[in-house]
Order: C-alpha cells, then sequence, then structure tokens
C-alpha cells in the first residue's frame, strides 16, 4: 500500500520553510513534481548555494580540479528568477525579496588555480563570488552566511568584499567561516547589524574593532578560534617572514554588545603568559547580560562593570585538545571568573573541581569571590579520589554563594590507579557482589538503611565555616554522578546536604545504575529524619520531595556546539 502524499496537504508558506533549509537546486527540483509547486520555491525568502555538489559532480566526471562553472551559472539564473514576479505573488509586489542568503564555497570557487603552482606563489583572487552577490536580488538582504573550506595556508581562505557588499546598509545578521579579512577594508558601515559571528576567521590586529566600531547596533557576538597578527613593516618582504598569528592578548570594545561567545583555545605560550600576570582577554562590554567563554584557562577581565549580567558560563578544560596531556600553567578559576561575580548565574564545566582551590596558598593567590546576586549554580566536572581539596572546592563554592537557591551538580571520578588496582579483581565476580549486597539488605543494618557514609570531610563540617543559603536559600538540587562505592565523595555531600539545607524542597539524583536499595533517592529521607531528631527539630523529611531522575551518563551532552544564544545555538550542557 503506497504512503499518503502529506506534502501536498501543506499550506505553501509551510511548503517554503521546508524548502529554505534545502541546497536551492534541490528546492527547484520541486517545480518537477507538481504543477502547484512550479513557482513556490521562488517565493522563498531563503537561498542556500552550496557548492560541493557541484565541485563532487566535476570530479567524478573529470577527474581533474573543478570549475565550479555551472554553479555559477546556476546561481545567477537563480536570483535572477527570484527577481521576476509570480502570478499572484503578494509578496514579491511588495518587495519582500530574498532576505537570508547561505554560501558554501570550496577553494575553486574563488581561486583561480593554475595546473601546478610552487609553495611560495601567490593565490590569484577570482571575482566570481563578488558579482554573485553584486547581484540586484541580493541588494537588500538581512542575513548572510559565508562559510568554506577549511584551507591547508590561510592565504588561500576567502577574503569577502565586506567594504563593497551592496547589502551592508540592511544587513542584520552576518556569519564568516574560514574566511581571510585580509588586508583591512577601509570604509566599513553595517548601520543595521546585531549579530556577528566569527569562526576561525584571520584578521590584521585591530581589524575586529573596527569591525565591530562599524555596526552601531551589534548586539550579539560569537569569535570562536579568531587569530589576529600584527601588520608588516613598509618596507618587509611577506615571502621571507612575516608576523606571527596569535589568540592572545585579546582586547575589545563592545559598548553595545549584550551576549558573547567566545571560543578559544590557545597555544602553551600565550597561556603561560596570561598565568604569569600577562594580558589574557580584556572586555569593555557594559552592556553585557551573556557571556559563554570556552577553551583553555586564561586570564579573562571585564575593564568596566557589566552590571546586567544574568548569566555566565564557562567551559575550561586543562587538558590539549589532542588529548595529549594536561597544562600545568594556567590561570586558576577563582581570577578567571573574578570579573563576573555580579551574574545571577553561573554554569562552569572544570576538567577538575579541585582546581577551584589551585593557587590559594601561593602568596598572589586568589580567593573563590562572593557572588551577591547568584541565584542557579551549575557545576559539572572530575574530582579526585580520596583527595581532600575536593570537599575544599565545594565548601568554598557554598559559602560564596549566600543567596544560591538552586544547586546543579555532574560529577565524575577521574580515573584513579590505585583504585583500578583494588576493584580490578573483584573476588567472586558479579555473582559475588550481588550476594555481599543481598546480605548487606537482609541485615536490614542501619549501614544499609543510612547507606554506609562515614564521616563527613571536615571542610564541611567545620564550624568556622558560614554557609548562608543552607540556612536560608537553597530550595532545590540536582546531583548526577555514578556512585563507584557507597562512601564516595558525591554521596557524602548528598548526604550533607539533605542534613544541612534547612529550607531544601526538593533533591533530583541519578545515581547512575544501583540495585534498587542502594539508590540514594532511598536513603534521603531516612538521613533528613535522623538529622533532625539529632538537632531537636521537627521532622522536615515530610516536606523534601526527592526524585530518581533517567539514568545519564556523567559529562553526557558536553560536546555541543557552543556557538549560541539564540541564532547560533542552544546551551550547552544539562538541566
Amino acid at each position: 500500500m503506497a504512503a499518503a502524499d502529506r506534502l501536498s496537504a501543506l499550506p505553501n508558506d509551510v511548503f517554503q520553510r521546508i524548502l529554505s533549509f534545502a541546497p536551492t537546486h534541490e528546492a527547484a527540483a520541486t517545480a518537477l513534481l507538481s504543477r502547484r509547486w512550479r513557482s513556490v520555491w521562488r517565493r522563498t525568502s531563503f537561498l542556500n548555494l552550496d557548492t560541493r555538489p557541484y565541485a563532487e559532480a566535476e570530479r567524478e566526471q573529470y577527474y581533474g580540479t573543478p570549475t565550479l562553472e555551472a554553479f555559477f551559472d546556476d546561481a545567477h539564473d537563480i536570483l535572477a528568477a527570484l527577481r521576476r514576479p509570480t502570478h499572484g505573488s503578494r509578496r514579491r509586489r511588495h518587495g519582500a525579496g530574498l532576505k537570508r542568503l547561505t554560501l558554501f564555497l570550496e577553494e575553486e570557487a574563488y581561486i583561480s588555480k593554475s595546473s601546478w603552482r610552487r609553495e611560495g606563489d601567490d593565490a590569484e583572487p577570482g571575482d566570481r563570488v563578488s558579482q554573485l552577490l553584486a547581484e540586484p536580488a541580493v541588494a537588500r538582504l538581512e542575513e548572510l552566511t559565508i562559510g568554506c573550506v577549511q584551507g591547508h595556508r590561510r592565504e588561500y581562505r576567502y577574503f569577502p568584499p565586506l567594504a563593497s557588499l551592496p547589502c551592508a546598509a540592511t544587513l542584520r545578521v552576518l556569519e564568516l567561516t574560514y574566511c581571510n579579512l585580509e588586508p583591512t577594508s577601509p570604509g566599513l558601515a553595517f548601520p543595521c547589524l546585531t549579530d556577528l559571528t566569527l569562526r576561525d576567521c584571520f584578521f590584521l590586529e585591530g581589524y575586529l574593532q573596527d569591525m565591530v566600531d562599524a555596526a552601531p547596533a551589534l548586539t550579539s557576538l560569537t569569535l570562536r578560534n579568531v587569530s589576529q597578527r600584527a601588520a608588516n613593516p613598509p618596507d618587509s618582504d611577506e615571502r621571507i617572514k612575516e608576523p606571527p598569528y596569535f589568540m592572545l592578548p585579546l582586547r575589545l570594545r563592545c559598548p553595545t554588545v549584550t551576549a558573547l561567545v567566545l571560543v578559544t583555545y590557545a597555544d602553551k605560550k600565550e597561556i603561560k603568559a596570561s598565568a604569569a600576570g600577562g594580558s589574557g582577554i580584556e572586555l569593555d562590554m557594559p552592556s553585557l547580560r551573556f557571556f559563554r567563554f570556552k577553551g583553555y584557562p586564561v586570564k579573562l577581565s571585564l575593564a568596566s562593570p557589566a552590571p546586567g549580567l544574568a548569566r555566565v558560563e564557562l567551559d575550561v578544560t586543562r587538558r590539549h585538545q589532542d588529548g595529549s596531556c594536561e597544562i600545568m600553567n594556567y590561570e586558576p578559576p577563582s581570577r578567571t571568573i573574578a570579573s563576573f561575580s555580579s551574574t545571577r548565574a553561573l554554569k562552569m564545566r572544570l576538567g577538575c573541581i579541585e582546581d577551584i582551590v589551585a593557587d590559594e596558598d601561593e602568596d598572589a593567590g586568589v580567593i573563590l569571590p562572593t557572588f551577591p546576586n547568584l541565584k542557579l549554580l551549575e557545576l559539572d566536572g572530575e574530582y579526585k579520589y580520596m583527595n581532600s581539596n575536593t570537599a575544599v572546592a565545594m565548601a568554598r563554592l557554598l559559602r560564596s554563594c549566600p543567596v544560591m537557591s538552586e544547586l546543579r551538580l555532574r560529577l565524575a571520578m577521574r580515573y584513579n590507579h590505585w583504585y583500578g588496582l583494588k576493584h580490578k579483581n573483584h573476588v567472586g565476580g558479579t555473582f559475588g557482589e550481588s550476594m555481599d549486597r543481598f546480605e548487606r539488605l537482609a541485615s536490614k543494618s542501619s549501614a544499609v538503611d543510612l547507606g554506609g557514609v562515614s564521616e563527613l570531610p571536615d571542610a564541611l563540617t567545620n564550624n568556622d565555616c558560614e554557609f548562608c543559603c543552607l540556612q536560608t536559600s537553597l530550595r532545590k538540587v540536582t546531583l548526577r554522578f555514578e556512585a563507584n562505592e557507597v562512601n564516595c565523595f558525591p554521596v557524602q555531600l548528598a548526604k550533607f546536604l539533605v542534613e544541612n539545607a534547612v529550607v531544601l524542597e526538593e533533591m533530583h539524583v541519578d545515581d547512575g545504575i544501583q540495585f534498587w536499595p542502594d539508590h540514594l533517592c532511598y536513603k534521603v529521607a531516612g538521613w533528613r529524619a535522623e538529622s533532625s531528631r539529632l538537632k531537636n527539630l521537627p521532622d522536615a523529611a515530610a516536606g523534601l520531595r526527592v526524585c530518581q531522575l533517567q539514568l545519564d551518563k556523567p559529562g553526557e551532552g558536553s560536546n555541543q556546539d557552543p556557538d549560541g544564544p539564540g541564532r547560533g545555538g542552544q546551551d550547552i550542557g544539562w538541566s
């Protein structure tokens, strides 16, 4: 039995929206399927032009370097067709026109290649892409996205003619990926630009500031692995030696930006210089409300206060991207987040949570700052096996957030050689482990009822420590971890929070795959009741709601693209 044709039942506006996500040559091909659809694709406001299908077809047919002449011929024909009003098209008569254009370019689209070329030869830039962007149908474009393949050399990346774009006056969104913004383009002007995204782009020092200054309405900025270099001296020969590219230091002034996403993986020398007190990343953004940073731990600072700062997300790791080794000289997280203490929500992903107290014993050590406005704290990271600094780091966090109302934790134990040897050859294997659990359950001992949790770490129970949030504000805790042992640190922490958070109302727990009596959710009420009894307080267990979360692996969801907020992507992480 043939499947029903559900696309034909869709309204034209919905079908146009679906076609906007497809490559334009495929969208135009729908005209062959139905008489009703012959003009639908021409009324779309979104265009997606991709050179890859054309390049692949030419390589299969000619076994040589693609010329992409067919792509540019089709692209010009499509843009010309979009200019012609269709029968009964009110939108076209009223000038709605093309609003969003996405271009993906292979190297052959913008570089004229000869049969052979030496390493030192200059690339010959082609003007075919510029002619495409000069089409009248593109003149009132609002969103422009240009992506290129990752070239082997920076010189062979596409140089977009930003200063001469016909749509510069109407452009609201600009996204550039793997582009070379050298040389600089004088006379930049983007009066309507609100969203700017640069990924893996190269430019001369100071040009990024020029782009920002040319966009007085800019509110959202995303920078991902952008590199800059100093300009060559006037009499220098670029073929002999050019100044190296660098990511740090980075100084940027954006008075109107409210959302900033910054991804940067600097090299070892830049990280070491930042940790030694050198220049890292200095931002002057008084209107900032959202900030997301991902990369190695480097110096971050705000040159001017940002009183409206609502959310900060830091994803820092000391492990190299290739996983080879860890960075030893780095900026401690306590310094990294010092300038963002006014935020109302903080999300941190650390390679090791003990890094929070790193450098405290040094003469120039910085204690974690106080977050007077923080309501939500999220922490994702590994902890070391039987390390005293683990509890110290958690105590620092609790003490630094006096008005926190919600705490979300995702913890995973870092690999430990001795722990691995201890549990490598468990006597009896799975059967022996099952019998051990059965015997503990049958004994009905207090160790089973209360989980066998030993005395809590001194850093959390020291009488000199005052955790204001536990007394007045903390009402919800979410805890995700893998319970490797009955007495592991996350279990100890959960017991401490249940016993000491006076106004706690909800605890959501995912403690991995366990036998049902060992799940933490079955022990929380007992801990709460026992604590109330010992303190001669009314039983608070009845007012505490405990939920077992869906099984989840620690660290899951940590590899999502950090571009955002809003257009570029969703929030990384978990809830």
